[in-house]
């Protein structure tokens, strides 16, 4: 019988493998190859609707995939949790803030930075975070090209400003980059932000250049350019910052690296101190040598880092003790350097059509000027603790500098003499001794003017003043505050004197104020988590950590005097640094629960996505009214497309409302006299000026009622307490008022909007005893309001002929 051979089952046949999702095809695998591109705009486009849009609905696509998935759950930390939640709070104060359009903008700041941030974190590999850095890098060498070509060539900043407004829809103003014999502002129009951002983009190029083990040339390129843009914005609260983060980056670099790096940062300097010095002069001409020195810094640096610090700190290693003496030689010598290029000072050369100024202390009483040298003239003022608050001054003299006389007053922080003239001038000499500091011999012209009057720096002092009244505001709405865009609307109503500023100078003041306890809770949650996952690795021998925990420490020491936290450029730069040190930090560690990381795929993608489509309802509901035809189109219609426009835009809304209630008026039915109510209701509910305005002139007036309409302007007038314009404004709408009353003989309504008038003026006088800077009318306005008050104890039709006296007067 044949023997039975057991044989193997035949194998089934392999599942084909399912297809990639599209989110995880190799087109976005590869997506790290178009993060330069989504850095510059996300960067440069500040404020960009569309550009938000895009990065959110891209974020939103990125999010779908298997790929995502694992990431999110490789990924998910304590601070990954804590970005969300800030980005969420911020976007939904939006929704609750009572000025709508800077809400709008303020939005699209935190959506951009929040969608980087989701993009990063769920689909750059960790081997590729290097390349990420570089890209961002790149990115911020160019912003410092443009700053210094701004200046003086005005080629790159031209055609950057063409491609911003042709892709983003964001202007940028072409004038002056600088501010004469001061400091470069930047393409963005503000030294401290471009000196805050700078900063990181140094100390990114910093650790690049340090770790960088071939193609070394292009990054010392991109730090010279940083580092002479840096420099010349002459941000000192940046300045500060950017010392205390070099510290705490030479304390976090590790043994080993900490002299290589620090001789890095020194040759830097020295380089950078010498390049800026020299393009500082050819500001404001048509040159390339600015930008040809700020390159040249990057080449000095990269052949001194290479030849000499690379072979001195290798002479150098494993001599701890020789180290430490030559290191408090150094602490001393630089302090000495930096006392001496404050006090060695000489003779100045004055040039005709500009002017120095130079400030000195003296105490109160009478004083006469001696000066040598060429015929010069002096404006002579000084500043009190009110005047530095308010940018004023009290002129004390002006004219001939030599024999010049003035009195100095008992309440005087500082004294300014500002000099103009033509020749040299040796020196100019108090009648007490006081010598006037001219030139200083070791400081760059631009540095030694920057630096006048630090004892009585009136910047300095206004940032209490901006913390003062911030805290003030949040002590007004403490748990939700005033949502994002509110500060710029709402700081009126608390301020002593008038000033125009969208931001408090201080994040944690700045966050309270826009989100309340919640916005300071997440904040704190996400500072703290960071500091908290880096503390975690303080051990491990990873250059990038040191370089991120100065980023991390710069971020939030400038965020305590300056804005930078409430820029787009800013944002997007720090949360690209969180998803890195997530990444980093996250790489070997236990996953997180599917469940959490479902949840918070969910919660991302859903944020990006209604956050998107509100700003997109904005966009195309301003694209609709610009192209509408309002040709043979009925009242009723036109109505019905103004509902139609206010229900897609939650932002910018009071156009929509206004007009709706003033043609409801005019169809004068049942239900659009009741929609006109309606419409008013809402516009006053916001109490802010504008849109109380618009109900007062639009639906309370043509009603005819005069005690709500005072009611309503009273509301927005508390909003804008210390603004004169707004006051100014709110008389001129009472003019018109009684211009109509007057024309049409309107005797029945005149008591109350008499009485609306001098209601007005009395809460305008109770204003006043609060300011350190009274409001003040024009003259056809109290012409008008001593008029009414002059009439009181009249009425009727005798009130309205003394009004129309006082109308044609």
């Amino acid at each position: 019988m044949a023997k039975k051979v057991n044989r193997p089952a035949t194998p089934a046949p392999a599942p084909a493998p399912a297809p990639p999702a599209l989110a995880d095809r190799p087109f976005f695998r590869g997506l790290y190859r178009l993060l330069p591109l989504l850095f510059f705009f996300a960067v440069c486009a500040d404020m960009s609707r569309p550009v938000a849009v895009v990065c959110a609905l891209l974020a939103f696509l990125l999010a779908f995939g298997r790929t995502a998935a694992e990431n999110l759950r490789a990924r998910l930390s304590p601070l990954t949790a804590a970005v969300l939640l800030y980005a969420l709070v911020c976007l939904l104060s939006g929704l609750w803030s009572h000025f709508g359009d800077y809400a709008l903008l303020e939005t699209c700041k935190t959506l951009t930075a929040v969608s980087v941030f989701g993009i990063i974190l769920l689909r750059v590999r960790a081997e590729r975070t290097r390349f990420l850095l570089v890209s961002l890098n790149a990115v911020l060498a160019l912003i410092a090209l443009l700053c210094i070509d701004l200046a003086t060539l005005q080629i790159l900043s031209r055609g950057f400003s063409a491609l911003m407004a042709f892709a983003a829809g964001t202007t940028f103003q072409i004038t002056s980059g600088y501010e004469a014999g001061i400091r470069l502002i930047g393409i963005f129009q503000n030294a401290n932000v471009s000196g805050g951002l700078l900063a990181i983009g140094l100390l990114i190029s910093l650790y690049l250049a340090h770790t960088a083990q071939r193609a070394r040339l292009p990054l010392f390129l991109c730090l010279g350019a940083e580092a002479v843009a840096f420099f010349l914005s002459f941000s000192m609260g940046a300045m500060l910052s950017f010392a205390v983060s070099c510290v705490v980056y030479l304390i976090c670099a590790g043994r080993g690296r900490r002299l290589p790096l620090f001789l890095l940062m020194l040759v830097c300097a020295i380089f950078t101190v010498a390049c800026s010095a020299a393009a500082f002069s050819f500001l404001g001409e048509k040159s390339p040598v600015p930008l040809l020195l700020a390159l040249a810094c990057g080449a000095l640096t990269w052949a001194a880092d290479r030849f000499v610090c690379a072979r001195l700190a290798r002479a150098l290693s494993g001599r701890g003790k020789a180290l430490g003496i030559a290191g408090g030689c150094a602490a001393v010598v630089i302090a000495a350097a930096i006392a001496a290029a404050f006090t060695v000072t000489g003779g100045v050369v004055l040039t005709p059509g500009g002017s120095l100024s130079r400030a000195v202390y003296p105490d109160a009483g009478a004083y006469t000027v001696a000066a040598e040298g060429a015929d010069a003239s002096v404006l002579i003022y000084s500043q009190n603790d009110a005047e530095l608050m308010m940018h004023t001054q009290t002129r004390l003299y002006s004219g001939a500098l030599d024999g010049a006389a003035f009195t100095v007053p008992a309440d005087s922080r500082v004294v300014w003499f500002r000099l103009s003239g033509d020749g040299a001038l040796s020196s100019v000499t108090l009648s007490d001794g006081t010598k006037l500091p001219l030139g200083y011999k070791l400081l760059p012209g631009f540095a030694a003017n920057r630096l006048q009057g630090l004892r009585a720096n009136q910047n300095v002092i206004q940032r209490f003043v901006f913390f003062r009244d911030g805290l003030r505001l949040w002590a007004k709405s403490p748990v939700l505050g005033w949502g994002v865009g509110g500060v710029e609307g709402q700081l009126t109503s608390v301020q002593r004197f008038y000033y125009e500023s969208k931001y408090i100078h201080n994040q944690f003041i700045q966050i309270m104020d826009e989100a309340g306890i919640p916005g300071l809770l997440t904040f704190a949650a996400m500072l703290a988590a960071a500091i908290w996952m880096l503390a975690r690795r303080r051990k491990e021998s990873d250059p990038l950590l040191g370089a991120l925990a100065a980023c991390l420490a710069m971020a939030v020491v400038h965020s305590l005097t300056e804005v930078v936290w409430s820029t787009q450029m800013f944002q997007v730069v720090v949360f690209t640094l969180f998803a890195v040190l997530i990444i980093r930090c996250r790489s070997g560690e236990r996953a997180a629960g599917a469940g959490a990381a479902r949840a918070a795929g969910v919660g991302f993608q859903a944020m990006t996505l209604v956050f998107a489509l509100l700003i997109a309802g904005n966009l195309i509901a301003g694209r609709r009214l610009d192209r509408l035809n309002t040709e043979g189109m009925t009242r009723e219609r036109f109505v019905d497309f103004l509902k139609s426009e206010d229900r897609l835009d939650v932002y910018s809304d009071k156009e929509y409302k206004t007009n709706m209630m003033a043609n409801c008026l005019e169809i004068n039915t049942a239900d659009s006299r009741a929609l006109a109510r309606r419409c008013a209701e809402q516009l006053r509910a916001r109490s802010e000026y504008d849109a109380c305005y618009y109900a007062a002139a639009y639906y309370y007036h043509p009603m005819r009622q005069y005690g709500e309409l005072y009611t309503v302007m009273r509301g927005g007038l508390e909003q804008e307490r210390s603004n004169p314009g707004a006051w100014n404004s709110a008389f001129h709408l009472y003019a018109q008022i009684a211009q109509q009353l007057a024309d049409t003989g309107d005797a029945a309504s005149v008591d109350a909007f008499l009485a609306c008038v001098r209601a007005t003026g009395d809460d305008m006088d109770a204003a006043n005893a609060l300011l350190m800077a009274p409001v003040s009318l024009d003259e056809g306005n109290r012409k008008l309001l001593d008029g009414v008050r002059g009439m009181t104890g009249r009425s009727g039709a005798d009130a309205l002929t003394a009004l129309a006296a006082v109308l044609t007067a």
